[in-house]
């Protein structure tokens, strides 16, 4: 193993273990099915996110495995980021980090690389987040069990805390050299737990309450299997086209209600039906090292079915992105010049409601990156700026700086 890919190993590493640090996440994340945590790397999130037309044999992106034929080398791609957000309502905010690594991906090459074999890890959707509101209810007086019931003070603390994750398993083949096909065999796996706790003190804030507090845990595991069909074409020289689908499926659930001080748990088993998704891109030279894309994704969760807490505020979901790349470069003392340059915009509307109204986030984003001396992997960096939702929609609004970190390793095995 080149010391480029082990260093690409031990970050990957590094990576995995600081995802466990995850304080808290954005209050639009604390119902429903989560906020989305799909990332690719992060020359894809640099130009804005599209990438599905992406094919480039010494930077990997796994946006579209279609991409991935002609690949001379085994790749092992990681990527993670860091956000702050600062969430605002009428009468408070709060300030929230967290650490997340989404995507983790192998790309072994065949028959010289016209054919490729993909495995990895990839996050889907996610939620983290505990609120602490005071309590205040009647209860009787313990010096006077017959008369009139008092006001006990408190408190009730809710946690929502889980991750949707799949591992997909496909490959991809070339057809010629203006046409390649993809698939993945994804399995998805998830948790979703609320934990709700009251907490009753006494009516003076003194002493110990005679009273216990009461708790619930609601807990949902998830368990399905999909499927992704990707293409990529380039119907001209200058034009390089992607696509990619994921049908329709099922998701089974789980669900177990316990609470404190009762015998047992009650168990539910049921499926939730989530619609098919698909998107489209292109990307173009323009000018010199210059380049453009965009690429639009389409999520229809007005069809989604099973759960009719969540259903009942969902929405269908879109994501645009568009942005331009200055492509690296290897002339000699170039310095900077030679680094790549990427801007670029993003424009999505959340798949569920938040205050009675659509939730939509825009994030503008820029990055670089570095290719190893000897061409054996490359570090990638973008900061992005975004902001979720309007106070006077959806009671709340978030801006969030994120900063993605990604490093691929190339390895010759043959």
């Amino acid at each position: 193993m080149s010391a480029c890919a082990r260093v690409a190993a031990v970050a990957a590493l590094s990576l995995l273990l600081g995802a466990a640090a995850a304080p808290a996440q954005s209050p639009f994340a604390q119902t429903n099915i989560g906020q989305d945590l799909r990332v690719s790397d992060a020359r894809i999130e640099g130009r804005g996110g599209w990438g599905v037309a992406e094919s480039d044999t010494l930077s990997p992106s796994f946006h579209n495995v279609a991409g991935l034929p002609g690949l001379r080398h085994v790749a092992i791609s990681v990527c993670g980021f860091a956000a702050l957000t600062a969430s605002e309502t009428a009468t408070s905010s709060r300030n929230s980090s967290r650490v997340a690594t989404p995507s983790v991906r192998l790309g072994l090459p065949l028959d010289g690389g016209r054919a490729v074999v993909t495995a990895g890890f990839r996050a889907l959707r996610g939620t983290q987040y505990t609120t602490v509101t005071p309590l205040e209810t009647l209860l009787p007086d313990p010096a006077d069990p017959l008369g009139d019931p008092v006001i006990f003070h408190g408190t009730e603390t809710l946690v929502r805390e889980g991750t949707q994750f799949e591992v997909p398993l496909g490959g991809a083949y070339r057809v010629n050299d203006r046409l390649s096909f993809g698939a993945t065999l994804n399995l998805v796996r998830g948790v979703v737990r609320e934990r709700l706790r009251d907490d009753i003190g006494t009516p003076d804030g003194t002493g110990d309450s005679p009273y216990v507090a009461i708790s619930e845990v609601l807990t949902d595991d998830i368990s399905g299997l999909s499927t992704t069909w990707s293409v990529q074409a380039s119907p001209w020289r200058q034009l390089r086209v992607g696509a990619s689908v994921t049908p329709g499926h099922g998701w089974d659930m789980t669900r177990t209600r316990d609470m404190l001080g009762l015998p047992g748990t009650r168990t539910q088993l049921y499926e939730v039906r989530l619609p098919a998704t698909w998107s489209l891109g292109a990307q173009t030279p323009v000018r010199g090292r210059w380049r453009a894309g965009f690429e639009y994704e389409s999520q229809p969760f007005g069809g989604f079915e099973g759960n009719d807490a969540w259903a009942a505020e969902m929405v269908d979901a879109w994501r645009w992105s568009a942005g331009v790349e200055r492509v690296e470069q290897w002339r000699r003392h170039g310095g900077w010049r030679n680094l790549p340059l990427r801007l670029g915009v993003m424009r999505q509307r959340w798949p569920y409601r938040v205050g009675g109204s659509d939730v939509l986030e825009t994030r503008i984003a820029a990055g670089t990156g570095l290719t190893f001396r000897d061409q054996s992997g490359h570090l990638d960096v973008a900061l992005s700026y975004g902001w979720t939702g309007e106070r006077q929609d959806n009671g709340l609004a978030d801006r969030t700086w994120r900063l993605t970190v990604s490093l691929a390793g190339l390895e010759r095995w043959w």
